[in-house]
């Protein structure tokens, strides 16, 4: 355990200090508070159909392959390059503690960086408050939903951008592994949505592996019930299964490597 939170701190330490998570989180927060001012200016002329808290959590899950790969991609590939793997291993340090610790450090930044996102719609209740009345701002489980389901989601995306920066050693390789792999995931649910739900399958094979994948079907469908303060633990203990299991390939990937 003391293991696990000396490379906690070590990884924050470095995520703080480095230039390129300052400028990816410059730049992501800037687009996401332009891209919030334009939805409240023209959602009265729109059919958006959610809560618009949720703008917020959908220009944070659609941008994410933009942002995790900057947290992710140096954590286990910087690691590998410069051959200190071995000396960990040598170290009182198992690499589940190495592994954890590092995702840790990157979750804690994107859930830094989410709360800083609905920064603006909190500052929108401050200075117009009959508006942001009208608009549903005032109601905390929508608030509540909307951060738990991104959350949930985030803890994923970090984990996988983990497992990427432990397949190679290049930092750059990495980031495009994670950015590739989640924009192909956000496709898939972005394909998927609202057909899935209604699919019937015939033979219980069929039916597992629509279980094992309902996180690619309902991703986004589930955002609905979240955003209105109906917050499903199925989906959450999904992701968080989901998390552990980027997490365990990671360290197998890890052990395989200094074998």
């Amino acid at each position: 355990m003391n293991s696990y939170f000396v490379i906690l701190r070590y990884e924050i330490f470095l995520l703080f200090i480095s230039p390129a998570t300052y400028v990816s989180s410059f730049y992501f927060l800037s687009l996401i508070g332009v891209g919030f001012r334009y939805f409240i200016e023209s959602f009265i002329h729109t059919d958006w159909i959610l809560t618009p808290l949720s703008s917020i959590t959908l220009g944070l899950f659609f941008g994410s392959p933009a942002l995790v790969p900057f947290l992710t991609m140096r954590s286990l590939a910087e690691e590998k390059k410069l051959g200190t793997l071995e000396t960990l291993n040598s170290a009182p340090i198992n690499f589940t503690s190495l592994v954890i610790g590092k995702w840790t450090a990157c979750f804690l930044f994107f859930t830094t960086i989410t709360l800083l996102c609905f920064l603006y719609p909190l500052l929108f209740t401050l200075l117009f408050p009959t508006q942001a009345e009208n608009l549903g701002f005032d109601q905390i489980e929508s608030w509540a939903g909307n951060l738990f389901f991104i959350l949930s989601y985030g803890a994923t995306f970090t984990a996988i951008g983990i497992f990427s920066s432990s397949l190679t050693k290049n930092q750059m390789v990495a980031g495009m592994l994670t950015f590739t792999k989640l924009t192909v995931l956000i496709f898939i649910m972005v394909f998927n949505f609202k057909t899935s739900s209604s699919t019937y399958y015939s033979s219980n094979i069929q039916d597992i592996i629509y279980r094992c994948f309902e996180f690619l079907n309902n991703g986004l469908t589930s955002i609905e019930n979240f955003s209105l303060g109906i917050i499903k633990i199925k989906t959450i203990l999904y992701q968080i299964n989901l998390t552990l299991f980027f997490l365990m390939l990671s360290v197998l990937q890890i052990e395989r490597v200094n074998r």
